[in-house]
């Protein structure tokens, strides 16, 4: 499916807003949309693998239950030389103990404060040098073959890909002059480089971010955080032009989805039924949506983020 010549986007490229001849913004969601993956997880595993700390995960989470052994195994992987961390008896622990807490925590419903405590981790790193990590991460995981990696217990996805149908959409988008927006429940700082790759500047990406003290990030994050119907808030935050086209792949964005005057694109990278999204999102399907069953992820390759970096 090519979304850029589908019937159901033509009154969104035809339209122009109060005769001024811009057309309305078009926001899209990241993991799940855009890309096959989740870069923001991706840039967890990142952290926890190089052991990427400023401050102890402990000091950070103060309400963890493990709060003590978090910052013991903590404090005896950071007094290691660097090469001796990841075969330490203690790395596997300091691992689970980090994802449990985030896991847990999606599972229980607390998404948005599980989204952002993973985010708060990089208290104090400066601005630069978080998007340093995201960009080399976007780039490593890009170009990985799709698979997996074991960090701790748990066995986890290795690679992203770009979808097909979307990024091809924002890419054309961007070339008409159309103002394009993410607004995605990771960091900021890891949606930057896949929206970059598509031309869409840092300015016009929303994501998780956290306050800064002295040019450093504190542990807190900043509101409103754009989980669920927040992503609204967030955008609103930033723009007061309201989107002619929304593109989501799950449930939780259909408050987003409603803030769209126009098309509403679901993507079903999950290969869930498409009617149990509707059903449940007490949605009435009409010609205003696109349903994209089955996005193609794109062959493994950095050429995109060559191109725009």
């Amino acid at each position: 499916m090519d979304l850029r010549t589908h019937p159901a986007l033509r009154p969104f490229l035809a339209h122009e807003n109060g005769g001024a001849g811009a057309r309305l913004p078009a926001v899209f969601d990241c993991d799940g949309t855009v890309i096959k993956g989740d870069i923001g997880e991706a840039m967890l595993y990142r952290q926890i693998e190089q052991f990427l700390f400023r401050r102890s995960p402990a000091d950070v989470w103060e309400d963890h239950p493990r709060h003590g052994e978090l910052d013991d195994a903590f404090s005896r992987l950071r007094s290691l030389d660097p090469s001796l961390r990841r075969g330490d008896p203690r790395f596997p622990l300091f691992a689970d103990i980090i994802l449990s807490w985030y896991f847990d925590q999606i599972a229980e419903g607390n998404v948005a404060k599980a989204c952002a405590d993973i985010v708060r981790l990089f208290a104090g790193y400066t601005l630069d040098e978080v998007r340093a990590i995201a960009d080399d991460t976007f780039r490593d995981e890009i170009s990985a073959p799709l698979s997996e990696r074991r960090l701790g217990s748990r066995t986890l996805p290795r690679g992203v890909r770009f979808l097909r149908e979307t990024s091809l959409l924002v890419k054309g988008l961007v070339e008409s002059g159309t103002e394009v927006w993410a607004v995605s429940g990771s960091s900021v700082w890891s949606v930057e480089p896949v929206f970059r790759a598509l031309g869409v500047p840092a300015e016009r990406v929303i994501g998780i971010d956290l306050e800064m003290d002295g040019g450093v990030f504190t542990p807190v994050p900043r509101v409103p955080i754009p989980i669920r119907g927040e992503k609204v808030g967030a955008l609103k935050a930033r723009t007061t032009a309201q989107p002619g086209l929304v593109a989501s792949d799950s449930k939780n964005d259909i408050p987003l989805f409603r803030y769209s005057q126009g098309v509403k694109i679901f993507v079903n990278s999950r290969n869930r039924d498409p009617e149990e999204f509707f059903r449940k999102g007490n949605v009435r399907r009409d010609d205003s949506w696109i349903v994209v069953e089955n996005p193609t992820p794109e062959e493994g390759n950095d050429e995109s983020w060559q191109t725009y970096r």
